[in-house]
């Protein structure tokens, strides 16, 4: 958004939603803020909305809940309610290691490197980015290091190729569950956020097991 205070209707057309549309704010319960066009919105009090079609928006009962906060790293987000964070507290929130350099990400070259243990309040900003980045995922029970969290399917199987991992571009990636299962088959342009110790098989596409 260009700027921290805006109108609903400001932010529905930021957002390409047309006029049959009005603005709700999402919080912490079943019982969310309706927000008429021309009410004033603050983004430092919490950034996440839904689009409600206008004929079912009827009137709500005052909302006491907090609202939904919104924090982005390099173009990822995670919700949370709680406005104060460290930047310990942000790498756990996106699952990041440790040995990560978080930055507040400013619109100029000129980012804001964060202690761990520095405060962070979300009406301050809550855009960040990640720097000295090494995620280690498991493709076929083998390490993979990645220095980026979004990165294709091929783009992944290429790096573990490369990396010593016996596959094949043409093999299928399937994410690996905590209780050990499969998920679903992953097309080569299919877009991950890595986490650490993320796991991955990939078998050839005739390959059931």
């Amino acid at each position: 958004m260009p700027r921290r205070r805006l109108t609903a209707r400001d932010i529905l057309d930021q957002a390409g939603i047309g006029r049959g549309f009005v603005l709700q704010r999402d919080h912490g319960s079943a019982n969310d803020e309706m927000l008429t066009d021309d009410a004033e919105v603050d983004l430092g009090l919490g950034n996440v909305f839904r689009p409600i079609p206008r004929c079912e928006a009827g009137p709500l009962p005052p909302c006491a809940a907090p609202p939904k906060l919104a924090f982005v790293l390099d173009d990822d987000w995670q919700v949370t309610l709680i406005p104060d964070q460290t930047a310990h507290m942000l790498k756990r929130l996106f699952g990041l290691p440790e040995g990560v350099d978080l930055l507040r990400d400013y619109a100029s070259p000129h980012d804001q490197p964060i202690r761990n243990d520095e405060h962070l309040r979300f009406a301050d900003g809550c855009v960040f980015t990640a720097r000295k980045l090494t995620i280690t995922v498991k493709v076929n029970n083998q390490a993979v290091h990645v220095t980026k969290r979004r990165i294709t399917v091929l783009d992944l199987k290429r790096l573990a190729i490369a990396q010593g991992v016996s596959i094949k571009e043409g093999c299928v990636l399937y994410p690996v569950k905590t209780d050990g299962s499969l998920g679903s088959a992953l097309g080569d342009d299919t877009v991950l956020t890595l986490k650490e110790c993320d796991a991955f098989n990939c078998v050839e596409p005739d390959d059931n097991s």
